[in-house]
């Protein structure tokens, strides 16, 4: 099976020499990227710092679930054969959404890229994710757009480890350019050697130089981007989710050290001459010393045994932690209450309300994200597909095809909505074909747009003007 192997770690040397360039994220954005992903994965305490509330997964995980929890999505078109195949694609890229967002709010970007596979004898594609840890980006437009990249999939196979680099370059015009390189080595930390591509059977078809013969506009891969400003270095390099809450993070990971130390230290003890802890000569029984606690000077002050057992200042810290916690949500957009205590914001329904405004705007900038993306890699789909003739030649349009449905929210209510359209509806402020053409998110500008919405959900309205030799209008 193939690995993605992380490449931020630099330890594969001549990496950079052999894909022929260096990443563009200056050391600083190279060091924060490190810590996201590590901050995301760590779960292992040690003396200063205890990561056991996992909060960079469970922001990303509540967001990621905030975002998708009533979505749906379909295409205006499935029945033609353009739209059916279109439709499969956007079947593939719906199923590793959650994956696609969860990377990118962890990492700040990640890419979809088609791969093609099989189906009922037709080629479709599916995405494969790729964080940003996981590529070298060698350039950039001035909008931020990538115009080169390097990715990395690694495989062991017959006691070598086999790693493909595979550069994409666009130029000018929009023509996209990928070169495959594969080495070998004994070590899976180690580049090793170049060999023939063939060397591995899957990749005995791939040419060492291919540029598209069609204009593709990009690196042939979407990306996805948290729509944060830089605030590490400035630069065009996106930023994790939690980036402007590490420091936040830190010091609740600090706390909960803490804390957790405060239960040790404060724990029922029960003093005593310190030999009553050894055992003797002649295999005298010997007292759990994490409940006795021995010293030298009760013996000579002739002291027995003496309960210790000081105050716990749980709630001191209980109160730096919430105070921390509500730091972050303030921080990152989310509602009162989805990390900080939540009995403790019931009293606060200001509070609550005003975060909960906060928290629906960060959701909607996120689905914005997701849905332009989506747009953007059934375009290419279309693009890629044509080119391969995996699809006909029929023209596609995404903007007019993709309906998107996010559910209710907090600010906006479609239900609430639909009953107000209606009564506009019943009060003849508004034609009932309009209407329609919002709830089903479809055009209504022309008399041919309406007529189709008569046909398709207003079938006897549409035969009693017919009677009637009513025209459409």
């Amino acid at each position: 099976m193939a690995l993605i192997r992380a490449l931020f770690d630099k330890s594969i040397p001549g990496l950079a020499e052999a894909f022929g360039g260096r990443d563009v994220a200056s050391d600083e954005m190279q060091a924060a990227i490190k810590s996201w992903i590590a901050e995301y994965f760590r779960r292992t305490p040690d003396k200063e710092s205890d990561p056991c509330q996992r909060l960079p997964y469970t922001i990303v995980h509540k967001l990621e679930k905030g975002m998708f929890a009533e979505y749906d999505s379909d295409l205006q078109d499935k029945e033609s054969a353009k739209g059916s195949w279109m439709h499969e694609n956007l079947i593939q890229l719906d199923l590793a959404k959650s994956t696609a967002m969860q990377w990118t709010l962890v990492a700040g970007e990640a890419w979809l890229r088609p791969v093609p596979f099989q189906k009922d004898g037709r080629t479709y594609f599916r995405p494969r994710v790729i964080r940003r840890d996981q590529a070298v980006v060698m350039g950039r437009d001035p909008d931020g757009r990538l115009t080169s990249i390097g990715t990395s999939e690694q495989t062991a196979q017959g006691g070598s480890w086999y790693t493909l680099l595979v550069t994409r370059t666009v130029d000018g015009n929009g023509f996209l350019t990928a070169r495959n390189k594969l080495y070998r080595s004994a070590d899976a930390r180690e580049l090793g050697t170049p060999c023939e591509l063939h060397s591995l059977s899957w990749y005995a078809e791939l040419p060492e130089t291919w540029t598209h013969s069609k204009p593709v506009g990009s690196v042939g891969m979407v990306p996805l981007r948290t729509p944060m400003a830089n605030c590490v270095d400035g630069s065009l390099e996106a930023v994790s989710i939690y980036e402007p809450a590490m420091g936040l993070i830190h010091n609740i990971n600090r706390n909960e050290a803490l804390l957790s130390r405060e239960f040790e230290l404060g724990q029922h003890r029960i003093v005593a001459p310190a030999e009553m802890l050894r055992t003797g000569d002649h295999g005298e029984r010997k007292l759990d010393d994490q409940v006795f606690v021995g010293l030298q000077e009760f013996r000579a002050q002739g002291i027995g045994l003496t309960a210790f057992s000081p105050a716990l200042r749980h709630e001191s810290y209980e109160a730096r932690k919430q105070s921390y916690l509500k730091s972050v949500e303030n921080v990152i957009g989310m509602k009162r209450g989805l990390l900080s205590d939540v009995q403790e914001v019931e009293k606060t329904a200001y509070e609550i309300a005003s975060t909960a405004g906060d928290y629906n705007l960060s959701l909607i900038d996120l689905q914005r994200v997701w849905f332009d993306a989506v747009r953007e890699y059934l375009t290419l789909c279309d693009t890629l597909g044509r080119m391969y003739h995996y699809c006909d030649d029929t023209s596609w349009d995404a903007r007019e095809q993709l309906s998107i449905s996010w559910g209710n929210g907090v600010l906006y209510d479609p239900d609430k909505n639909w009953s107000d359209i209606l009564q506009m509806v019943q009060s003849e402020m508004l034609k009932p074909e309009i209407a329609l053409a919002w709830k089903y998110d479809l055009p209504w500008e022309t008399p041919q747009d309406l007529e189709a919405i008569r046909e398709k959900y207003m079938p006897e309205l549409t035969d009693m003007l017919r009677e009637a030799g009513v025209r459409s209008s």
